[in-house]
């Protein structure tokens, strides 16, 4: 029933009522005893008209929800405006951060493209949007400034796949691109830029090559880091197999389940593989996570969101000082943990591996396994949240929002605000912004403003109270 978007009120009201209406049609159906009706042949279409009659209900119920809050797939350059969202927040439940709700957000649809968007970039105070089937636009020349829809393969079952990520080298005289090709590969690829910041096509090459074993979580995610004077890339654990928890993400030997260093190789992790003959990556930066999107940096803080799979929505913040300190790659813990809870793996096939012996990685993983400073549930009272959303921190020191983290909810919709100096989160309520948040980012040219995109192509501007 969720994929109806229906409040847990209707839902409940109509667990009730359908029973009691099936009752009623077959009492005017035949006043007799029920054993007499049920043998009448009119009877066996009794269920059938009420199936109908449920249907009927919640289609009409979808569409009048569309009617109010679609927008329609065409390229526009004007603006629309959604209004002024005053409205209360769904409860929280999850980390005990929680501080307040604020209302009073104004919500503009931007522009509308014809497919479904991924991602929004921020470089400097230029915008781009990227579309999944591998167009890049420039939103402020209002054109294509990239276009690789040969290289970029989308398949029909596997909904992750396309374009995901762009950064720029500091320099302005490269970029990197991320998507999936058509051998299921993500495929991290580097393109020149000249001296009117313009893509040389005939520069390509491929910088990194992941083969994906099966459906989905891609990640894909690329930012440039100042710490690190390097790119990052987040891999999720390209696995989605129903009751499964593979071992990939706490394999050190493994590029999945990881942030990489796209160039450096100066990691020490320890030695967390099938065998001890296998030889450990030096370019792991994070580890154990299991699809995250989108990482991003600021001064020395890396902030990770991380997909949860059937309980928790982690945001995972770590001082990348620590890092240089011993080498040591962060682990957040999955597939043995999600979140704060504990899958109870009694053996994984990874082990441990030290001084010429192995063992069993469970003590390992419960003690290096960072918390998170912010998850919730995924089965709120009065709604449902699941996928997380990065993310962009305001930097500048005028705002009321100065140094705080924004991050959404794919399926509920909402906005969300973390104090990280304060340790204080924040909700903004959202009426429908007509489709699935799948980004954020801040906006460069307007204070207090986020940028987000959605799954049925638009770009959406959150002007924040």
């Amino acid at each position: 029933m969720r994929i109806y978007n229906l409040s847990r009120g209707t839902l409940i009201l109509s667990i009730l009522i359908y029973p009691i209406l099936s009752f009623l049609l077959i009492s005017f159906v035949e006043l007799d005893t029920l054993n007499r009706i049920i043998n009448k042949p009119i009877a066996q279409f009794i269920p059938l008209g009420v199936v109908f009659i449920l249907i009927t209900t919640l289609f009409v119920t979808r569409n009048n929800n569309d009617l109010n809050y679609s927008i329609e797939s065409v390229t526009t350059t004007n603006p629309v405006v959604f209004g002024i969202v005053e409205s209360e927040c769904n409860e929280w439940l999850g980390s005990d951060n929680f501080s307040e709700c604020i209302d009073g957000v104004k919500v503009d649809k931007i522009k509308a493209y014809d497919g479904m968007l991924t991602n929004v970039i921020v470089f400097e105070d230029k915008i781009f949007v990227l579309d999944k089937s591998g167009i890049i636009y420039d939103l402020n020349k209002d054109e294509i400034f990239l276009d690789i829809r040969n290289k970029v393969m989308i398949f029909d079952e596997f909904a992750e796949s396309g374009l995901f990520s762009l950064a720029f080298n500091p320099n302005k005289n490269f970029l990197l691109v991320s998507y999936s090709d058509a051998f299921n590969n993500l495929i991290v690829e580097e393109y020149e830029l000249n001296s009117e910041f313009s893509v040389i096509q005939t520069s390509s090459k491929i910088v990194k090559k992941i083969p994906n074993t099966q459906c989905c979580h891609y990640s894909g995610n690329i930012i440039w880091s100042n710490y690190f004077n390097d790119f990052l890339l987040g891999v999720g654990d390209m696995q989605n197999k129903e009751g499964f928890l593979h071992s990939d993400p706490l394999d050190t030997t493994s590029p999945r389940g990881k942030i990489l260093f796209i160039n450096n190789a100066i990691s020490d992790p320890d030695l967390l593989a099938v065998d001890s003959n296998y030889e450990v990556r030096r370019d792991i930066l994070a580890f154990g996570l299991r699809n995250p999107w989108k990482t991003v940096e600021y001064k020395n803080y890396l902030f990770v969101p991380d997909i949860g799979k059937a309980r928790e929505e982690e945001l995972n913040i770590v001082d990348l000082s620590n890092f240089t300190l011993n080498k040591k790659p962060y682990l957040f813990g999955w597939p043995h943990y999600e979140g704060t809870r504990y899958n109870s793996i009694k053996f994984n096939q990874i082990l441990l591996h030290t001084n010429n012996s192995s063992s069993n990685i469970n003590d390992y993983v419960s003690k290096n396994t960072l918390i998170p400073e912010v998850y919730y549930s995924h089965n709120a009272p009065e709604n449902y949240r699941a996928a997380i959303i990065g993310g962009g921190v305001i930097e500048l020191p005028t705002s009321k929002y100065f140094e705080h983290y924004f991050f959404a909810d794919y399926l509920s919709n909402e906005l969300f605000a973390y104090d990280f100096n304060k340790k204080e989160l924040k909700i903004f309520p959202l009426d429908n912004v007509g489709g699935n948040i799948t980004s954020l980012g801040i906006n460069p040219i307007k204070n207090d403003s986020i940028l987000v995109t959605t799954l049925s192509g638009s770009l959406i501007e959150i002007s924040l109270p």
